[in-house]
């Protein structure tokens, strides 16, 4: 069980998205699945939030073998949060993940992140090793390693109804994991998701 959590929580991040005002930029690596999950990445459904401008706005994702996360995001028209955690007023975040954990058994997973709004910003910073989700850093974890695929993260505007993951955070509950399918989709409307945009 608490190989699943180290696989979920470590996969949903090593996708790296990288935007800019002057044209999108993507970074991203490649992986071996060895097995597949057969399940695809949740499709995105609407509705579709006006708080993000193609080409103003901005965002980008990081993460690493160390079960660090960050996502940022810039230029929204979402007025300030109250700046408390857990009060259902952030923006929420969704990593979807497909993976593989010593190369014998597969899982789909949704890390979920919260994060406060200020100036039309939001910056979210997550060490989920710390709190106590199972992620393991590398060098640590199992011999056969974990493998990562279809990963993609989504942000929505505030869903006070939205379910505490399975797997909270030991910091905040309302953030965590679902280490064991796909977690729901926020009901509210969609921020942005991981992709390009460009002008020809």
């Amino acid at each position: 069980m608490r190989t699943a959590r180290i696989l979920v929580a470590a996969g949903a991040v090593i996708v790296t998205s990288v935007t800019g005002f002057a044209g999108d930029k993507s970074q991203s690596t490649f992986v071996n699945p060895v097995l597949v999950t057969g399940a695809g990445t949740p499709a995105l459904v609407g509705p579709i939030g006006s708080t993000w401008t193609n080409g103003v706005s901005k965002g980008k994702t990081k993460g690493d073998d160390k079960c660090k996360v960050q996502v940022q995001l810039g230029g929204l028209t979402i007025p300030n949060t109250d700046g408390l955690p857990g009060t259902g007023d952030e923006v929420i975040c969704t990593a979807d993940a497909n993976v593989v954990i010593n190369a014998v058994s597969s899982t789909s997973t949704t890390a979920v992140f919260r994060g406060e709004v200020v100036s039309g910003k939001v910056k979210i910073k997550a060490d989920l090793a710390l709190e106590g989700t199972g992620c393991t850093p590398s060098g640590t974890a199992p011999p056969g390693g974990i493998a990562q695929y279809d990963g993609r993260i989504t942000c929505y505007q505030a869903d006070p109804t939205y379910p505490n993951p399975t797997l909270g955070f030991a910091s905040d509950p309302t953030q965590g994991v679902y280490p064991f399918g796909f977690g729901p989709r926020p009901a509210s409307p969609m921020i942005a998701t991981q992709g390009l945009f460009f002008k020809p």
